[in-house]
């Protein structure tokens, strides 16, 4: 293949890329997601309540930290950022949140889940100091670790009835497997749930005893599901059921059974948690930072732009012209991973945008060796870019190594910085070796192009001779 259709064929390719990206940038595909700092969201500090039922441990906070980030990556929330704070506090930023009570409370409902035969209930109480009464404590001492308040909702409040539940549950959430939202038979929003094989059999187990009673007496047996002290669903038992298979059927809205399904797939958080301080922040700040960041980097991008325009003449207007393609490049690859860009995330594009240049200095400086070494320009620019390639491969993966390692072990606005680095690294590199080189290839067959005084290249007087 000639040298000319291969740089034909090169362009023609990035041409098809640029369309991809086009696709992203314009209105009809993606939009930029903007981060917390740049768009607002909720910002939430959340402390662990040291309750015999739940001691706060350090794996306990661990984990916890673990199963909200779990939620969160559930809930579609990129860029989130979930941090300890001292020993019993965790820190949540959420950007982008609209809903921030439905937020809160997926992130922090404990989701202990349990199921009881109703048997092991006790003699209903209309008020929960009732309950407390019973159990010889009040409202400020917490309960033993073996006794439990559950709560049973009715239609009407002044029906509501309190438990005090002193029997262990007959199963928990930790035997489930697996939860997604269900339709019953009359459309309504259910919540089905899968258990483990322990988990199965022990559900099999609990439903075999209460169809036995059933028989026995003649009377409905209940299996009641309580989450979080709370009775969501009671289906009444006349058979065994095996298959590791149940249901969680209420007057759920779809809204309220997705979230319902979603913290049961992440489990019960291992500690109770409390919000202690909530925020709101807002996007008008926001906006004045993107702005003048915004500012900042195109007025960086015009001056190094005029700069290699007025240093190296053609070959700094081919530099410019790869450099946008390298700007349209990003800005779709962004889109397209549904990447939240972030102020350090812009940090990182401004900082690759001087990289992406560097790496077409090193190039042009090399190609000018060459002319002043006697050669052509043509069979300059193929020698240029062999000998600069080794440094600039060198430089970059070092640089993609330090943002592949910031990725990995920083979080929230480190790491939308290491991800622009790291994909501006890629594309500059790309951009500069590829794009540049296929551009110079076509240029130098335009007889202009040849003559060094328009592509700022000296020549030694010695070699005019």
């Amino acid at each position: 293949m000639s040298t000319m259709r291969r740089n034909v064929l090169t362009l023609a390719a990035v041409a098809v890329l640029l369309a991809v990206a086009g696709y992203f940038v314009h209105p009809f595909g993606s939009s930029t997601r903007l981060g917390l700092d740049l768009q607002g969201g909720l910002a939430v500090i959340l402390e662990a309540e040291d309750s015999i039922r739940a001691p706060r441990t350090n794996d306990g906070m661990n984990q916890a930290m673990s199963i909200i980030n779990d939620r969160i990556n559930r809930l579609g929330v990129t860029e989130s950022e979930v941090q300890r704070q001292g020993d019993w506090k965790i820190s949540v930023q959420l950007p982008g949140i609209d809903n921030t009570d439905e937020a809160l409370a997926i992130i922090g409902k404990t989701a202990v889940l349990e199921f009881y035969d109703v048997v092991d209930f006790g003699p209903p109480f209309a008020t929960e100091e009732e309950a407390l009464q019973a159990a010889g404590v009040d409202s400020e001492t917490r309960l033993p670790a073996d006794q439990r308040i559950v709560r049973w909702p009715a239609d009407d409040p002044t029906r509501t009835r309190y438990y005090l539940v002193e029997s262990p549950p007959a199963l928990t959430g930790s035997a489930l497997s697996g939860a997604q939202v269900g339709f019953d038979s009359t459309n309504q929003p259910k919540v089905d749930m899968q258990f483990k094989d322990d988990g199965a059999v022990a559900f099999a187990d609990v439903t075999e005893r209460l169809a036995q009673r059933n028989q026995i007496t003649g009377q409905d047996q209940l299996l009641v599901i309580v989450l979080d002290g709370v009775v969501e669903s009671s289906p009444r038992v006349s058979e065994r059921i095996a298959g590791g298979r149940a249901e969680i059927t209420g007057r759920f809205t779809l809204d309220e059974a997705k979230n319902l399904a979603l913290v049961l797939q992440t489990g019960a958080l291992p500690v109770e948690l409390t919000v202690i301080d909530q925020r709101s922040i807002g996007a008008t700040l926001g906006k004045a930072s993107l702005q003048q960041a915004l500012y900042a980097g195109l007025v960086g991008l015009a001056l190094v732009a005029v700069f290699m325009v007025a240093y190296y003449r053609l070959l700094g207007l081919v530099a410019n012209v790869a450099l946008v393609i390298y700007g349209l490049l990003f800005w779709g690859i962004l889109n397209g991973i549904d990447a939240a860009l972030t102020l350090p995330g812009v940090a990182g594009i401004i900082l690759t945008l001087g990289m992406a240049v560097d790496a077409n200095v090193i190039i042009f400086a090399r190609i000018r060796e060459e002319v002043e070494a006697g050669k052509t320009v043509r069979t300059a620019v193929d020698a240029g870019f062999r000998k600069a390639l080794s440094a600039i491969l060198d430089a970059n993966v070092t640089t993609l190594i330090t943002a592949a390692v910031l990725f990995w072990a920083a979080t929230g606005g480190i790491r939308g910085f290491a991800l622009t680095l790291g994909i501006g690294v890629v594309l500059s590199m790309f951009t500069a070796i590829v794009v540049t080189r296929a551009l110079l290839g076509l240029l130098a067959e335009w007889r202009p192009f040849r003559n060094p005084a328009l592509t700022g290249l000296r020549v030694r007087r010695e070699n005019k001779a």
